[in-house]
């Protein structure tokens, strides 16, 4: 039986998505996940991925470094460690800073220590299949880079596109199309019994497109409104996986001239050249260094102000809100106001509040 590594292109909500696979597809025989620690600013103020020398309580693992439930950055907030007790295979840290060449070096030594011979890149949404030029498409570095790395390791590797448009960035449609330009098809759908184990993770976990595929794997079905305005459908399709070619994506992507990068700033500067001088990282720093909303404690108002937004919502037909648009909508967007609001929910708004969804219709 062949055993895989899983590369979470995106992060944590990808990580989760693919301990999900683990459990849909045995056959793929993943017996560890890496995953970049890149939060949202609500999460963790410091802008890009964070790197070993940020964290205390790692375990090495030849060259490659396990992020255990006792792991702990110096200084911000991980959701790595707590996520590490939540699924079953070993979590390591993919680290950025070396670009391709230092992430396809890092992701040997893992393969070498877990006695892998294949990668399954995993990537829920599909901005990972982008050719770079979408309009719609915000932040395509981490996925991008993590393709790079996996093509540019010499280990046989297998791209997983799950649940398409979820993100809020490229359509369902343009997924597809690529998909199908690519010579993709569907491998699986997730069940509730792939998605139930992970049930109290939207206690506390920031991801929404991840969140909203295990919502659609549980069975509901309706129109969600998510960060930024972006509404998402949860329709058969989103339960759906597709595999495409690595090498096919590789070179017709973002990921072709990152390939050679020895550096997070070099790759940035790339994609800079690729996408009009864009990068999602200036976000970041823009609101690391003061350039941010103002951050809100919810109160009765906060109450107030989302249920008036509930019904506007309702009358466009929209059924309910991630909790982190509702977040967004009342500035509790750091994880003291984050985790406030969501006790205030709980609260007041039972009803309504399912995790990882606000639902606006019962």
């Amino acid at each position: 039986m062949r055993t895989a590594i899983a590369i979470a292109a995106g992060g944590g909500g990808d990580a989760i998505t693919a301990a999900m696979l683990a459990s849909a597809m045995p056959e793929l025989g993943i017996v560890a996940i890496m995953s970049y620690s890149w939060d949202r600013f609500m999460i963790d103020p410091t802008p890009g991925p964070r790197v070993r020398a940020d964290f205390v309580g790692l375990v090495d693992r030849g060259g490659a470094s396990e992020v255990v439930e006792t792991s702990a950055l110096h200084k911000g907030t991980s959701t790595l460690p707590q996520l590490a007790s939540c699924v079953s295979q070993p979590l390591l840290l993919l680290e950025a800073a070396g670009g391709a060449v230092g992430m396809a070096e890092l992701i040997r030594r893992a393969a070498k220590v877990f006695d892998a011979d294949e990668l399954a890149v995993v990537d829920v949404g599909g901005d990972v299949i982008a050719e770079g030029h979408e309009a719609s498409l915000h932040s395509p570095l981490a996925d991008s880079l993590a393709l790079a790395a996996a093509v540019q390791s010499g280990i046989a590797t297998r791209v997983l596109i799950a649940g398409p448009g979820l993100d809020g960035e490229l359509s369902p449609t343009q997924v597809r199309t690529r998909i199908d330009a690519l010579g993709g098809h569907p491998v699986t759908n997730l069940t509730p019994g792939d998605a139930e184990p992970f049930h109290d993770i939207w206690s506390w976990h920031p991801s929404e497109a991840t969140a909203l595929l295990a919502t659609a794997a549980t069975g509901w079905r309706g129109t969600i409104e998510t960060q930024r305005g972006a509404i998402v459908s949860l329709t058969d399709d989103a339960t759906r996986v597709y595999e495409v070619d690595a090498h096919s994506l590789a070179d017709s992507s973002l990921a072709a001239p990152l390939s050679s990068t020895t550096s997070l700033e070099r790759a940035e500067q790339i994609l800079r050249e690729y996408r009009g001088g864009r990068s999602e990282l200036d976000i970041e720093r823009r609101r690391a260094t003061g350039e941010r909303a103002e951050v809100r404690m919810p109160t009765s108002e906060s109450l107030n102000i989302i249920d008036r937004y509930a019904e506007r919502c309702r009358d466009r037909g929209i059924e309910a809100l991630t909790v982190r648009r509702v977040a967004e909508m009342v500035q509790a967007i750091d994880p003291p106001a984050t985790s406030a609001l969501r006790s205030l929910l709980a609260d007041q708004r039972p009803n309504n509040f399912r995790p990882p969804l606000y639902r606006v219709t019962m």
